[in-house]
């Protein structure tokens, strides 16, 4: 069995909101239901799992996916817990299965109950050397990395701001989306927003909000069995640097992360960028998006906004991106967010987005973290032939 024998058969996205009367616990397992639901499965289909918060009355140390096992009440074959959300969650359950460790995996995750107030999400601050006595957020660390490239290529700064305004504006239009009906915007909007730390407005920056999501996969030959068109994993690749929000990131070293992981990926699939349809980026900010044109070698360095603005990431544009509104709009829901990148993929690779439907999507690129966060990681997608 091949790499392009892994398929996707099921997703699962709860209702998305910027504060939920839920808890963490909640969404995950009702986006569990959710997409073992949509792949016409039942939880003791489920022979391993991943998944990024624990069973009630189990273990205290996250993630926990081993207390899965008593709260689906089924034995569990293999257990994911290296980084179980997301794309290294997608290639562990694939590795998993193709060693024959396990056949069917659920992936899921959120949060929910844990924001609010006036300060920032905490998640957002972990407990590093360099971030909690300093008062650091993620976004400054991303802002580190982008005053750099700024003063490099200052003509970027509006180019991102229309980066921004084009994802918010999709999401917009999505009835799902957090920001359903906040729109549209323009550049000078963004621009002009609030500022959060420089150059980030706060329109340039994603959300902090609450959900769950979950993906069921399985082979290829099963899938073909199951309610909907199967997609398949065609190539993956991952690049790690250092641990994350504890060193401060370094232009020279993070602006081009994911270059190796992109060919890697491209490598394996046999394809280019020229071959994906529908970007699903890790929009954590609007210029991360110009940055992973560049390291994913749609363009070269210092062209990313250019090729966003000439291209058109749009609905209408040749290279639709964060087609349900992305980070920015749709919703960013902690560790579940890698998750969402996936289940919008196969949304519009199985032809089923309803309106934001990408017509003749055929090939998607699902993406994680970025250069403030200092490693990448992204999933080519494929429809099965």
């Amino acid at each position: 069995m091949k790499l392009d024998e892994i398929a996707i058969v099921g997703v699962g996205v709860t209702p998305q909101e910027k504060r939920s009367r839920r808890n963490s616990l909640q969404v995950a397992l009702d986006a569990a239901g959710l997409a073992l639901a949509d792949a016409g499965l039942r939880h003791t289909d489920i022979d391993g799992i991943a998944a990024r918060w624990p069973g009630p009355g189990g273990t205290e140390l996250a993630p926990g996916s081993a207390d899965w096992s008593t709260l689906l009440g089924v034995p569990i074959d293999w257990i994911g817990d290296s980084y179980p959300q997301g794309v290294p969650a997608l290639m562990d359950a694939a590795g998993a299965i193709l060693t024959g460790q396990a056949t069917t995996v659920l992936i899921t995750g959120g949060q929910a109950g844990v924001l609010g107030g006036d300060k920032v999400a905490a998640y957002t601050r972990p407990g590093n050397e360099f971030v909690e006595p300093f008062g650091a957020f993620t976004a400054t660390h991303f802002a580190l990395v982008a005053q750099r490239h700024l003063a490099r290529y200052p003509h970027a700064r509006r180019g991102a701001a229309e980066i921004a305004a084009t994802i918010r504006n999709t999401g917009s239009a999505n009835p799902d989306a957090v920001m359903h009906g906040r729109g549209p915007y323009t550049a000078d909007d963004v621009l002009g927003a609030p500022p959060v730390v420089d150059p980030f407005t706060l329109l340039d920056l994603c959300l902090a909000s609450e959900g769950g999501a979950a993906i069921v996969v399985t082979t290829l030959e099963r899938a073909r069995d199951l309610p909907h068109h199967p997609v398949v994993v065609l190539g993956a690749g991952m690049e790690w640097m250092r641990q994350q929000y504890v060193d401060p990131a370094r232009y020279e070293q993070v602006w081009s992360i994911g270059d190796r992981a992109a060919a890697k990926a491209f490598a394996l699939a046999g394809l280019g960028p020229a071959d994906v349809d529908v970007a699903q980026l890790y929009d954590v900010n609007s210029l991360e998006v110009a940055r992973q044109f560049e390291a994913l070698g749609f363009c070269e360095v210092g062209e990313g906004t250019d090729f966003a603005l000439a291209t058109g990431i749009g609905p209408d544009g040749k290279l639709p991106t964060c087609t349900d509104g992305g980070l920015l709009s749709f919703s960013h829901i902690g560790w579940g967010a890698p998750t969402l990148k996936i289940a919008e993929a196969v949304r519009q690779l199985r032809g089923d987005a309803g309106d934001r439907q990408i017509h003749g999507a055929e090939v998607a690129v699902a993406a994680g973290a970025g250069s403030g966060a200092q490693y990448y990681n992204l999933a080519l997608l494929g429809r099965a032939r």
